[in-house]
């Protein structure tokens, strides 16, 4: 069922929990859909999906209000994920028609003579995609998306506090002349019966999930054997070093650690500032957050809305206060009214703590002076995650040792780690995920190869 934003008045109808009857049904009918999406031509699935991406933009207006009033993302920020999700499907109806083969040299030893071998990519099956609350569009499409354009069919389970942007989405790819039941939504809980009945399922051909580790470690030992696509998180850092034009950084560091509340898997969480400009940066930054706006979510002005859920908020707020308790020094923010966690930045925190580890998903971010490369690296590798992670200088030297060194899927130059294009290859190392996400790459996830060989 929807929870709705207390600032709204837009009125929802009830999703109701899909129950196992429900469920099986869903299976088979994913798996007809399946039969017919994968005998469908890349023409028409590019004109389907290119009929999706249309429709969400000329609905864009719609779609971030219920964004907005499902997650609480000030409505600002919910209109850029709603242009994101109908860009999302232009990339995948454009990338249906690119899903390429090659030709393998056989003759490249004697036992190959006289042979001619080619490899295409096809559909793997039914896809069970699991997404989260804090992009409950854009997320979805990107999942959504990339499975239609290989060919196959998807069953999405959205979380069970933002399910009605995803299942709008639904009702769009409905529409859009792909096979019936290409697309299907079921609503629930994660880890109910419901869930765990596709991921025991031996039809389902893939999983693919954005959460947490410990939802992840659960998935895979119910599922079994089968491919995953994984995007669990991280806790990125950004890098500035003396060089670095704090003009230029500090407004993109606010941004990169409140937007959407901090609730970002790319969210910067660890500011490693150089001792030369420390003093100065963090000055800039305190003054930079005093000035956002924290309240309704649907009112133009606001920066920093609601969380999720009231115990999100309590959970960052108990994070928070712990470090504190330990030594931690609060610079802004600290405070928690209701769902709102304020915008916080904490230095001094100690770097055995669950702060400086974990993923915090919340609105703050820790200031960190470093005095020399190496210390810069050293503790920006000291996650078990590696999503993403920024940093700025312009000495060219210095970023390219960075991009060597840094344990990240992606090391941005002159920019945060929350940056995201939908066509680039999205996933990290360590903790943070298996495969990668981006339509192109999504799309080599979820197809599988297979191998032509002619004998002369």
């Amino acid at each position: 069922m929807i929870v709705k934003n207390k600032y709204s008045g837009d009125q929802f109808i009830d999703l109701q929990d899909t129950n196992l009857v429900d469920a099986k049904t869903t299976l088979e009918r994913a798996k007809k859909a399946f039969l017919e999406m994968k005998e469908l031509p890349s023409f028409e699935r590019y004109e389907a999906l290119l009929r999706v991406s249309k429709e969400l933009e000329s609905r864009r207006e719609e779609f971030a209000r219920i964004i907005a009033n499902e997650a609480g993302k000030p409505i600002k920020y919910s209109r850029g994920e709603a242009r994101r999700a109908s860009v999302t499907m232009l990339f995948s109806a454009e990338e249906s028609k690119r899903i390429y083969g090659e030709t393998i040299p056989m003759d490249v030893e004697s036992r190959g003579k006289n042979r001619f071998a080619y490899y295409n990519r096809v559909p793997i099956g039914p896809v069970f995609a699991i997404t989260p609350f804090n992009d409950p569009l854009n997320l979805v499409a990107h999942k959504v998306g990339p499975a239609l354009a290989a060919g196959n069919s998807i069953v999405n389970k959205p979380a069970s506090l933002t399910p009605y942007s995803g299942y709008k989405l639904n009702e769009v790819v409905n529409k859009s002349g792909l096979p019936e039941n290409a697309m299907q939504t079921v609503i629930g809980p994660g880890g109910g019966e419901v869930t765990n009945y596709f991921l025991n399922s031996e039809e389902v051909k893939m999983v693919t999930f954005t959460g947490g580790v410990e939802a992840a470690d659960r998935l895979i030992k119910k599922a079994g054997i089968k491919k995953y696509s994984m995007e669990l998180g991280s806790n990125s850092p950004v890098i500035v070093w003396n060089d670095a034009d704090l003009d230029f950084a500090t407004d993109a560091i606010v941004d990169a650690a409140m937007e959407s509340q901090g609730q970002n898997c790319i969210h910067s969480q660890r500011i490693l500032i150089h001792t030369d400009v420390y003093n100065e940066l963090s000055k800039r930054l305190v003054e930079r957050v005093s000035k956002l706006k924290v309240g309704d979510p649907l009112d133009d002005s606001t920066d920093v809305g609601p969380m999720i859920a009231e115990s999100e908020a309590v959970r960052v707020e108990k994070e928070v206060n712990y470090a504190v308790d330990q030594g931690a020094k609060l610079l802004i923010g600290g405070r928690r009214e209701g769902r709102f966690y304020l915008p916080t930045l904490i230095e001094k925190v100690k770097h055995n703590l669950g702060l400086w580890h974990n993923e915090i998903f919340g609105p703050v971010s820790i200031l960190q002076p470093v005095s020399n490369f190496e210390e810069a690296i050293t503790m920006a590798n000291d996650v078990p995650y590696g999503l993403q992670a920024g940093i700025y200088t312009n000495n060219l030297d210095i970023a390219m040792k960075a991009i060597q060194k840094l344990d990240f899927g992606a090391v941005l130059i002159n920019d945060t780690s929350d940056f995201r294009v939908d066509v680039m290859p999205f996933g990290g190392m360590k903790l943070s995920g298996l495969g990668r996400e981006g339509i192109r790459f999504a799309i080599e996830e979820m197809t599988e190869i297979k191998l032509a060989i002619f004998r002369k």
